[in-house]
């Protein structure tokens, strides 16, 4: 358990620093640089959801529910008292710490990136002449324009 805890403390700190880059690549709009963050994101989510994998077999194995209040009640519980109990107790809390901070960052990228879809989608409906309320949904449920009906600019 200490190993995995090592390891998932590891990649949520990497998720954070990645996460963080994500948000001063949206700042600059550097869509270049966020590709490669986002590809970093990809990456990690899939070695931290690995972790968790191996982290509901352990505690399945000891007869624990296979999520982070198994994980809570199993190192609190009686059985638990191992020479380092305390030091994975810590590391256990640090470990739902800095995921809430992943979180909360990409719930903030998230918003921002929804941000900047709309501006794009404001500033195309303006060139094709329609509000927001004329846009239709095609069947992928994709924004939809008609034919540009009014001149925005000129030559």
């Amino acid at each position: 358990m200490r190993e995995l805890f090592r390891q998932m403390l590891d990649g949520l700190g990497k998720m954070s620093k990645v996460l963080e880059e994500e948000a001063r690549c949206l700042a600059r709009r550097d869509p270049e640089a966020l590709e490669q963050a986002a590809s970093k994101k990809q990456k990690l989510a899939a070695r931290l959801n690995d972790l968790v994998a191996r982290q509901n077999g352990c505690l399945q194995a000891y007869g624990s529910p296979p999520d982070g209040r198994g994980l809570d009640t199993f190192l609190q519980g009686p059985d638990f008292e191992l020479p380092d109990a305390e030091s994975l107790r810590a590391d256990w809390q640090e470990i739902v710490r800095l995921g809430l901070v992943c979180r909360k960052q990409n719930e903030l990228n998230g918003a921002y990136i929804g941000l900047l879809l709309r501006h794009v989608d404001a500033s195309l409906n303006f060139l094709h002449g329609v509000s927001s309320a004329d846009a239709t949904y095609g069947p992928n449920g994709m924004t939809r324009r008609g034919d540009i009906s009014r001149r925005s600019f000129s030559a």
